[in-house]
């Protein structure tokens, strides 16, 4: 009992670590917003974008259900942005001055961040996005996105890029296993710009079992097996 109880308590640490580690609501779909949706013009971050921290100014205390028309950056809830099959919510973000009452004050680029854990094998970070114009970084280092069903090789690349809404990709392997600050911003400079649509992030591959899962297990195996060969008759142990 003893012994079982003495693993449990290891499984349980190795869960609990692992999960305090974890990304949360890659997908902005774990909001707990009020019924029905707009009922309320302003939400606190736990409960809109639960994990996730953002840039400071007037406005980004709260997140909203509807665009901030104004010049300071803010941060919205937004109804399946790229439609249902990526789920109920998308996360939008609009850069901006840092006072609304100061139209021509300092400029400060709408951003949204959290830490968390890649595992092992995480090779790639996808995402979806209304706009070329954002930046992905891990630490602190620029990931290069690639738009996702566009030819690099084709004549009009860049002009397709400019006006392209969907899938991103890029390349995060060189952070694979470690704790991680993922950070998104949107670069949009023009003055009231129409802000950025985010969703559906995700890290790959995700490996299974778990790295901690694996240890968990590796453990148990070796005190289950010290104690069978404990438990056996002695004319059946091994010399």
């Amino acid at each position: 009992m003893r012994i079982a109880a003495s693993v449990a308590a290891v499984l349980a640490c190795l869960a609990t670590s692992a999960a305090a580690q974890a990304f949360v609501d890659l997908d902005f779909d774990a909001a707990n917003v009020p019924l029905p949706p707009g009922s309320t013009s302003f939400m606190p971050w736990n409960e809109a974008a639960p994990g996730w921290s953002h840039s400071d100014g007037d406005s980004t205390s709260y997140v909203s259900w509807f665009p901030n028309a104004g010049y300071s950056q803010s941060y919205v809830l937004l109804l399946s942005p790229f439609g249902s099959a990526s789920g109920p919510y998308g996360f939008g973000l609009k850069s901006g001055t840092f006072h609304e009452d100061e139209p021509r004050g300092p400029f400060v680029y709408a951003e949204i961040s959290q830490t968390g854990r890649l595992g092992p094998q995480v090779t790639t970070i996808e995402l979806l996005s209304s706009s070329y114009l954002f930046e992905v970084t891990l630490d602190g280092t620029g990931i290069a996105m690639q738009p996702v069903g566009l030819d690099p090789t084709s004549p009009t690349y860049t002009e397709d890029m400019m006006g392209y809404s969907g899938e991103w990709t890029g390349d995060v392997s060189a952070f694979a296993g470690q704790v991680v600050n993922l950070q998104i911003t949107d670069l949009q400079t023009a003055p009231n710009p129409p802000g950025l649509a985010i969703d559906q992030i995700e890290f790959l591959p995700v490996p299974e079992p778990s790295t901690a899962a694996l240890l968990g297990l590796g453990l148990l195996a070796t005190v289950l097996a010290g104690r069978r060969r404990a438990l056996s008759p002695p004319g059946l142990r091994r010399r």
